[in-house]
């Protein structure tokens, strides 16, 4: 460990002692440059999952020692495997969902629904806004409870077409 310390101060301080040499631009590529371009060529959603995965480790490791190294080191190329494949199960699952939607009533069922959406919420904020003041009903003038089904649809809904991505 003392090793590792002694080499890491003894290459600062050629990199900062003497930029010039070709040993030191050498190692400031190496060791700055080209992590930091990779870095910042990865998503923070990555670098997330996996400091998470090698946290999971460690904490895995601190509460089962040596059984939780053995159960990590079952785990962790599974996980490894599965992250990988999300990525491209999400492309697939987007790809899929834009054909659903352009191949049943395209994107105009979607404007008119986000239109009516928000029509829907500026009308309620008008009137909230408006008047402040509790409005007391009789009991009498609410009407028979309807059930969940009696519901009307959504304004600008069409009529369910049947599709197939066969």
């Amino acid at each position: 460990m003392l090793a590792l310390a002694l080499m890491t101060m003894m290459v600062a301080a050629v990199v900062v002692l003497f930029p010039e040499t070709k040993v030191a631009r050498s190692l400031t590529h190496r060791l700055i440059e080209a992590p930091a371009r990779w870095l910042n060529r990865t998503a923070v959603w990555r670098i997330a999952f996996y400091s998470a995965l090698v946290g999971v480790g460690i904490v895995m490791t601190l509460l089962f020692e040596a059984e939780g190294l053995i159960v990590y080191g079952f785990m962790a190329p599974e996980i490894l495997a599965w992250a990988v494949m999300f990525d491209v199960g999400v492309m697939i699952d987007a790809l899929l969902i834009t054909a659903a939607v352009l191949a049943s009533n395209g994107l105009k069922v979607a404007r008119i629904q986000g239109r009516v959406l928000v029509d829907r919420l500026v009308t309620r904020v008008r009137a909230c806004s408006a008047s402040r003041t509790r409005k007391v009903r009789s009991p009498g003038s609410r009407g028979p409870l309807n059930s969940d089904d009696d519901r009307p649809a959504l304004a600008g809904q069409p009529a369910y077409r049947a599709f197939s991505m066969a």
